[in-house]
């Protein structure tokens, strides 16, 4: 992918990196958010996600911290993947997000009121970030390319992220 393609904020993780996203209550119905995620490995777009969340969220801060929680998942495996094929990774791989809370909530080591009835099962992603081998990073949300995954988008702002993915036709 062309390092133009990518927006200023993301161009210096682009050669390895993934983007999560969140749409809280997305629908009324079943009040389930939906989850993106979209991995870029040497500038090119090598996986994607966009899927309903299992939980209902209680705030977009969980919402996005589960969805961090999915995206870490994949990656671990794509980072076992390059491993095991000798390929190269970053050292510190980085996790982008558009929350300033669920970045905060991954970070830190404490539960609080706000954060105890979260399953323990979407914590372990907190063990991946505390021993260093991922990092959050968070990036404006019109920088957010994973939006695409999760919401309908106004035209100039879906073109966008559709060309930050390399999803045009030549």
């Amino acid at each position: 992918m062309d390092q133009s393609v990518i927006s200023a904020p993301v161009r210096g993780f682009a050669r390895c990196c993934v983007l999560t996203d969140a749409d809280w209550v997305t629908d009324e119905k079943d009040q389930r958010s939906i989850l993106g995620y979209c991995f870029y490995f040497l500038n090119s777009l090598v996986s994607w996600s966009s899927t309903k969340q299992k939980t209902v969220s209680l705030s977009s801060t969980e919402s996005e911290y589960y969805t961090m929680t999915h995206a870490m998942k994949e990656a671990l495996w794509i980072r076992l993947f390059l491993t095991i094929h000798r390929l190269p990774i970053l050292q510190l791989f980085p996790l982008l997000c558009d929350n300033q809370s669920a970045i905060a909530l991954v970070a830190s080591e404490a539960v609080s009121s706000r954060s105890k009835h979260i399953d323990v099962r979407y914590h372990f992603i907190c063990d991946h970030i505390s021993d260093g081998s991922f990092q959050t990073t968070w990036i404006p949300t019109s920088d957010m390319t994973a939006d695409i995954f999760t919401k309908p988008l106004l035209p100039p702002l879906f073109l966008k992220h559709r060309d930050s993915l390399g999803l045009i036709s030549p």
